[in-house]
Protein backbone atom coordinates (compact mmCIF):
# COMPACT_ATOMS: atom_id res chain seq x y z
CA UNK A 1 0.00 0.00 0.00
CA UNK A 2 1.21 3.60 -0.52
CA UNK A 3 2.46 6.28 2.11
CA UNK A 4 0.12 8.76 2.29
CA UNK A 5 2.09 11.95 3.17
CA UNK A 6 0.34 13.30 6.17
CA UNK A 7 -0.71 16.61 4.64
CA UNK A 8 -2.92 15.09 2.30
CA UNK A 9 -4.97 13.54 5.17
CA UNK A 10 -5.69 17.43 6.32
CA UNK A 11 -7.27 20.15 4.91
CA UNK A 12 -4.90 22.60 4.37
CA UNK A 13 -6.98 25.13 3.00
CA UNK A 14 -5.34 29.07 3.57
CA UNK A 15 -8.92 29.16 6.10
CA UNK A 16 -8.01 26.01 7.98
CA UNK A 17 -7.90 27.76 11.38
CA UNK A 18 -7.56 31.24 13.09
CA UNK A 19 -7.36 30.01 16.40
CA UNK A 20 -5.82 26.53 18.45
CA UNK A 21 -8.77 25.82 19.32
CA UNK A 22 -9.98 25.25 15.28
CA UNK A 23 -7.46 21.99 15.22
CA UNK A 24 -8.43 20.12 18.06
CA UNK A 25 -10.62 17.99 16.27
CA UNK A 26 -7.18 16.71 14.92
CA UNK A 27 -5.52 15.65 17.97
CA UNK A 28 -4.15 17.65 20.78
CA UNK A 29 -0.73 17.70 19.48
CA UNK A 30 -2.07 19.87 16.37
CA UNK A 31 -1.38 23.83 17.02
CA UNK A 32 -2.45 26.72 14.47
CA UNK A 33 0.29 27.67 12.57
CA UNK A 34 -0.12 29.89 9.74
CA UNK A 35 -3.61 29.52 9.91
CA UNK A 36 -2.90 25.69 9.12
CA UNK A 37 -3.37 23.00 11.65
CA UNK A 38 -0.14 21.44 12.50
CA UNK A 39 1.68 18.71 14.57
CA UNK A 40 3.39 20.98 17.44
CA UNK A 41 6.81 18.83 17.53
CA UNK A 42 10.09 19.95 17.87
CA UNK A 43 10.81 20.51 14.36
CA UNK A 44 7.91 22.98 14.11
CA UNK A 45 8.81 25.03 17.04
CA UNK A 46 10.18 28.55 16.99
CA UNK A 47 14.23 28.57 16.57
CA UNK A 48 15.55 29.45 19.70
CA UNK A 49 19.14 30.20 19.70
CA UNK A 50 21.27 29.59 23.25
CA UNK A 51 22.45 32.29 25.30
CA UNK A 52 25.75 33.70 24.30
CA UNK A 53 28.82 32.79 26.62
CA UNK A 54 29.13 36.58 28.41
CA UNK A 55 32.01 37.65 27.97
CA UNK A 56 35.20 38.16 30.38
CA UNK A 57 34.84 40.61 32.63
CA UNK A 58 38.47 40.76 32.61
CA UNK A 59 40.81 40.91 29.41
CA UNK A 60 37.08 40.27 27.29
CA UNK A 61 37.15 43.37 25.87
CA UNK A 62 40.53 43.14 24.66
CA UNK A 63 40.54 44.21 20.46
CA UNK A 64 37.47 45.88 20.82
CA UNK A 65 37.66 48.72 22.93
CA UNK A 66 34.74 51.43 23.18
CA UNK A 67 35.32 54.47 24.64
CA UNK A 68 31.83 55.48 26.59
CA UNK A 69 29.98 58.28 25.60
CA UNK A 70 30.24 61.09 28.05
CA UNK A 71 26.93 61.59 30.35
CA UNK A 72 27.36 64.82 31.38
CA UNK A 73 29.68 68.25 30.35
CA UNK A 74 31.17 68.30 33.56
CA UNK A 75 32.58 65.41 36.08
CA UNK A 76 33.05 65.22 39.55
CA UNK A 77 36.82 63.55 40.18
CA UNK A 78 38.24 62.53 43.13
CA UNK A 79 42.06 61.34 43.55
CA UNK A 80 42.79 59.72 47.13
CA UNK A 81 46.52 60.49 47.81
CA UNK A 82 48.81 58.55 50.21
CA UNK A 83 53.01 58.05 50.84
CA UNK A 84 54.66 55.03 49.84
CA UNK A 85 56.57 54.48 53.31
CA UNK A 86 54.02 55.87 55.88
CA UNK A 87 50.80 54.68 53.97
CA UNK A 88 49.64 58.44 55.51
CA UNK A 89 47.17 60.44 53.30
CA UNK A 90 49.17 63.51 51.71
CA UNK A 91 47.72 66.85 52.19
CA UNK A 92 50.49 69.31 53.01
CA UNK A 93 50.48 70.66 48.63
CA UNK A 94 49.55 72.27 46.15
CA UNK A 95 46.87 71.57 43.48
CA UNK A 96 46.20 72.81 40.18
CA UNK A 97 44.65 71.58 36.78
CA UNK A 98 46.25 72.55 34.07
CA UNK A 99 45.65 72.39 30.07
CA UNK A 100 47.34 69.71 28.16
CA UNK A 101 49.18 72.84 26.22
CA UNK A 102 50.30 74.49 28.78
CA UNK A 103 53.17 72.27 30.09
CA UNK A 104 54.49 74.21 32.68
CA UNK A 105 50.92 75.17 34.32
CA UNK A 106 51.59 78.84 34.04
CA UNK A 107 47.70 79.24 33.83
CA UNK A 108 46.09 77.07 35.62
CA UNK A 109 42.23 76.13 35.29
CA UNK A 110 41.28 76.03 38.91
CA UNK A 111 43.49 75.60 42.12
CA UNK A 112 42.55 73.38 45.21
CA UNK A 113 44.20 71.55 48.19
CA UNK A 114 43.30 67.95 49.50
CA UNK A 115 41.10 67.29 52.04
CA UNK A 116 42.30 66.25 55.55
CA UNK A 117 42.39 62.76 54.26
CA UNK A 118 44.27 63.16 51.71
CA UNK A 119 41.88 63.53 48.61
CA UNK A 120 41.55 65.99 45.82
CA UNK A 121 38.24 66.52 44.98
CA UNK A 122 37.61 68.78 41.27
CA UNK A 123 35.22 69.06 38.17
CA UNK A 124 36.60 69.04 35.24
CA UNK A 125 35.13 68.56 31.42
CA UNK A 126 34.46 65.09 30.59
CA UNK A 127 36.66 63.56 28.10
CA UNK A 128 39.26 66.34 29.91
CA UNK A 129 43.24 65.70 28.50
CA UNK A 130 44.92 67.99 30.67
CA UNK A 131 46.54 67.00 33.96
CA UNK A 132 46.96 67.73 37.69
CA UNK A 133 49.87 69.25 39.38
CA UNK A 134 50.67 68.71 42.78
CA UNK A 135 53.05 70.13 44.29
CA UNK A 136 54.82 70.19 47.91
CA UNK A 137 54.03 73.30 50.07
CA UNK A 138 56.78 75.48 51.37
CA UNK A 139 58.35 75.48 53.57
CA UNK A 140 57.67 71.15 53.57
CA UNK A 141 59.73 69.49 56.01
CA UNK A 142 62.66 71.60 56.90
CA UNK A 143 66.25 70.54 56.48
CA UNK A 144 67.53 66.94 56.02
CA UNK A 145 68.84 66.05 60.01
CA UNK A 146 72.45 66.67 59.97
CA UNK A 147 72.37 68.75 57.04
CA UNK A 148 74.15 71.73 58.84
CA UNK A 149 71.98 74.46 57.32
CA UNK A 150 69.29 76.88 58.63
CA UNK A 151 66.13 75.13 59.08
CA UNK A 152 64.44 78.45 59.23
CA UNK A 153 65.42 79.61 55.40
CA UNK A 154 65.99 75.65 53.91
CA UNK A 155 63.77 73.67 52.25
CA UNK A 156 63.55 69.99 51.83
CA UNK A 157 60.34 68.05 50.57
CA UNK A 158 58.75 65.29 51.90
CA UNK A 159 56.63 64.80 48.48
CA UNK A 160 58.23 64.89 45.15
CA UNK A 161 56.27 66.89 42.54
CA UNK A 162 53.55 65.01 40.22
CA UNK A 163 52.13 65.68 37.73
CA UNK A 164 48.27 63.20 37.41
CA UNK A 165 46.89 62.23 34.02
CA UNK A 166 43.70 60.70 33.62
CA UNK A 167 43.30 57.82 31.28
CA UNK A 168 40.63 56.61 29.74
CA UNK A 169 39.14 60.04 28.86
CA UNK A 170 36.72 60.65 32.03
CA UNK A 171 33.11 60.27 31.13
CA UNK A 172 31.22 59.68 34.76
CA UNK A 173 32.03 61.05 37.97
CA UNK A 174 34.80 59.01 39.26
CA UNK A 175 37.01 58.18 42.07
CA UNK A 176 40.38 57.84 40.49
CA UNK A 177 43.19 55.95 40.81
CA UNK A 178 45.23 56.22 44.69
CA UNK A 179 48.02 58.06 43.55
CA UNK A 180 50.97 56.31 46.28
CA UNK A 181 53.34 59.52 46.30
CA UNK A 182 57.13 59.49 47.08
CA UNK A 183 59.86 61.51 48.58
CA UNK A 184 62.73 62.07 46.88
CA UNK A 185 64.62 60.17 49.29
CA UNK A 186 62.67 56.96 48.73
CA UNK A 187 63.08 57.60 44.67
CA UNK A 188 66.82 57.84 45.50
CA UNK A 189 66.47 54.20 47.35
CA UNK A 190 64.75 52.98 44.64
CA UNK A 191 67.84 54.11 42.22
CA UNK A 192 70.01 53.09 44.46
CA UNK A 193 69.17 49.70 44.51
CA UNK A 194 70.31 49.01 40.94
CA UNK A 195 73.44 51.07 41.93
CA UNK A 196 72.22 54.06 40.26
CA UNK A 197 71.05 58.09 41.06
CA UNK A 198 68.13 59.64 40.70
CA UNK A 199 68.83 62.34 37.78
CA UNK A 200 67.18 65.57 38.43
CA UNK A 201 67.16 66.63 34.78
CA UNK A 202 65.10 63.42 33.89
CA UNK A 203 61.67 62.13 34.52
CA UNK A 204 59.46 59.32 36.42
CA UNK A 205 56.82 57.85 34.92
CA UNK A 206 54.43 55.21 37.52
CA UNK A 207 51.11 53.72 36.67
CA UNK A 208 48.05 51.29 37.88
CA UNK A 209 47.58 48.84 35.19
CA UNK A 210 43.77 47.67 35.02
CA UNK A 211 41.76 45.33 33.37
CA UNK A 212 38.49 45.42 31.33
CA UNK A 213 36.49 46.21 34.62
CA UNK A 214 38.79 49.05 35.57
CA UNK A 215 40.24 46.65 38.52
CA UNK A 216 43.90 46.29 39.38
CA UNK A 217 45.82 43.71 36.68
CA UNK A 218 48.17 41.55 37.37
CA UNK A 219 50.61 39.75 34.92
CA UNK A 220 51.10 42.74 32.82
CA UNK A 221 54.49 44.03 31.33
CA UNK A 222 54.99 47.31 30.63
CA UNK A 223 57.41 49.61 28.24
CA UNK A 224 58.78 52.98 27.65
CA UNK A 225 58.48 54.62 24.14
CA UNK A 226 62.24 56.49 24.69
CA UNK A 227 64.85 55.43 27.52
CA UNK A 228 68.15 56.70 28.52
CA UNK A 229 71.27 54.62 30.36
CA UNK A 230 69.95 55.41 33.54
CA UNK A 231 66.35 54.38 32.97
CA UNK A 232 64.59 51.33 35.02
CA UNK A 233 61.55 49.92 34.76
CA UNK A 234 60.08 48.98 38.62
CA UNK A 235 56.70 46.72 39.44
CA UNK A 236 55.45 46.45 42.96
CA UNK A 237 55.50 43.28 44.86
CA UNK A 238 52.92 44.22 47.47
CA UNK A 239 53.79 47.46 48.88
CA UNK A 240 57.31 47.80 47.79
CA UNK A 241 58.66 48.89 44.11
CA UNK A 242 60.87 45.71 42.88
CA UNK A 243 63.41 46.30 40.28
CA UNK A 244 63.85 42.23 39.50
CA UNK A 245 60.08 41.63 39.40
CA UNK A 246 58.96 41.12 34.95
CA UNK A 247 55.36 41.97 35.73
CA UNK A 248 52.58 43.55 38.06
CA UNK A 249 51.39 41.39 40.89
CA UNK A 250 47.63 42.48 42.30
CA UNK A 251 48.11 45.79 42.80
CA UNK A 252 48.74 46.35 39.36
CA UNK A 253 51.80 49.45 40.16
CA UNK A 254 54.61 49.72 37.88
CA UNK A 255 56.28 52.49 36.63
CA UNK A 256 59.87 53.99 35.54
CA UNK A 257 62.40 56.19 37.05
CA UNK A 258 65.10 58.11 35.00
CA UNK A 259 63.11 58.60 31.93
CA UNK A 260 63.42 61.34 28.81
CA UNK A 261 61.37 64.42 29.81
CA UNK A 262 58.50 65.22 26.86
CA UNK A 263 55.73 63.33 26.09
CA UNK A 264 56.19 59.27 26.79
CA UNK A 265 53.94 56.82 25.42
CA UNK A 266 53.89 53.66 27.76
CA UNK A 267 52.36 50.32 26.59
CA UNK A 268 51.46 46.81 28.33
CA UNK A 269 51.31 43.40 26.96
CA UNK A 270 49.91 40.74 29.00
CA UNK A 271 52.52 38.13 29.88
CA UNK A 272 53.64 35.29 29.29
CA UNK A 273 51.54 35.80 25.77
CA UNK A 274 52.57 39.37 24.95
CA UNK A 275 48.67 39.90 24.21
CA UNK A 276 48.73 43.69 23.68
CA UNK A 277 46.11 45.63 26.08
CA UNK A 278 46.87 49.05 26.05
CA UNK A 279 49.48 52.18 25.51
CA UNK A 280 48.67 56.04 27.17
CA UNK A 281 50.51 59.33 26.72
CA UNK A 282 51.76 61.52 29.42
CA UNK A 283 53.79 64.16 29.96
CA UNK A 284 57.58 63.71 31.55
CA UNK A 285 58.92 66.65 33.40
CA UNK A 286 62.37 67.27 34.86
CA UNK A 287 62.61 65.98 38.99
CA UNK A 288 58.64 64.96 38.80
CA UNK A 289 56.61 62.01 38.58
CA UNK A 290 53.62 61.72 36.56
CA UNK A 291 50.98 59.38 37.06
CA UNK A 292 48.29 57.42 34.92
CA UNK A 293 46.05 54.35 34.16
CA UNK A 294 47.08 52.00 31.85
CA UNK A 295 43.69 50.79 30.05
CA UNK A 296 42.45 48.80 27.45
CA UNK A 297 42.76 50.59 24.55
CA UNK A 298 42.74 49.84 20.60
CA UNK A 299 46.22 49.42 19.36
Amino acid sequence: MPIVACSLLLNTSTEQCATDGDCAHYGSAFKCFSRTCQADTPDSAPDVQPDATPPDPVWGCLGNVVTPTPKKQKVHVTVPLIELITKFPVTDVSVKVCAKIDVNCATPLQSTVPSAQGVIAIDIDAGFDGYVLIEPNLPDAGCKVDSGQDAATCYYPLIAPSLVFFNPPLTDDTTYITVIMLSPDTLATLAKANGDTVDPTLGAVFMEAVDCSFHAAKDVAVSLDSTTMLTRGFYFTGSIPSLTASATDLTGYAGFINTPTGARTVTGVLKPSQKFIGKTSVFARPGHISYTTLAPSQP
